[in-house]
């Protein structure tokens, strides 16, 4: 009986290598060297964030006192404001970059974090 398991076991094992050379790429070709067709996918502006991110965490380094208070966030929108006017590059994005990046700068110092 394990002959005929043996013999049926390498006959599907021929079957089955079979069925995959068949139905595999032709003429050499693979898979992977199939073209896929081009999106294009219109760049997103991440700069203006991280500018302002940038100039808000110097700033609140700069600002911070060690163990001092914590910055409150309609203080960081305020100086946000105030660096941005005058600026038409400094948009609605870089002003909430400056925030987050103010607010994180303020908080590193005062709680010791660098």
């Amino acid at each position: 009986m394990s002959k005929s398991l043996a013999g049926l076991a390498v006959f599907g094992t021929l079957i089955l290598s079979f069925v995959g050379v068949s139905c595999g790429p032709s003429s050499g070709e693979s898979a992977f060297d199939k073209k896929r067709p081009v999106v294009a996918v219109a760049p997103v502006q991440t700069r203006p964030y991280e500018d302002g991110y940038g100039a808000g965490f110097d700033l609140g380094q700069r600002q911070a006192a060690p163990h001092g208070r914590m910055a409150k966030e309609e203080e960081a929108a305020r100086l946000g404001r105030e660096q941005a006017s005058g600026h038409t590059e400094r948009t609605a994005r870089w002003e909430r970059g400056f925030v987050e990046g103010y607010l994180e700068g303020y908080r590193n110092v005062v709680t010791g974090k660098k």
